[in-house]
């Protein structure tokens, strides 16, 4: 039986941090409750995702099927290849457009989520065609 102390100590962490998230946003915006609410579901989607994930781990290795297959882990490289590729353009034309945001904070995070979305459809467009097996 497989020791869990990584998976557990990830998830301490991140209570951890999801607590203290939760004690500043009580104590500086006490009137803001949709953003506390925003901010629980978002935090019980990431336990959820957390805990199906170790069950799914815990159910695979009792059955001996591997967590990761090559054709997995091809995908995913050839994805953040093609996300690192194309998040470079974003952020070109984020530099182009600076002028055009009111504030640094907003360029920062439209470029951060632009990288993450990028990455997910390039995750998705190789998990289902399997372009990446002719090159």
């Amino acid at each position: 039986m497989k020791n869990y102390k990584k998976e557990i100590m990830v998830g301490l962490v991140f209570a951890i941090i999801v607590a203290g998230l939760f004690l500043w946003f009580i104590k500086h915006e006490p009137d803001a409750y949709l953003n506390i609410g925003i901010a629980i579901i978002t935090v019980l989607l990431g336990a959820y995702t957390f805990v199906r994930q170790i069950i799914t781990r815990k159910r695979d290795l009792r059955d001996g099927v591997p967590s990761e297959d090559e054709f997995t882990k091809r995908a995913k490289l050839y994805a953040g290849n093609r996300a690192f590729f194309f998040s470079m353009y974003l952020w070109f034309l984020i530099y182009l457009f600076h002028s055009s945001f009111s504030d640094p904070e907003e360029m920062l995070g439209i470029g951060i989520m632009g990288s993450a979305l990028i990455y997910g459809i390039s995750l998705w467009y190789y998990k289902t065609s399997g372009d990446f097996i002719e090159e």
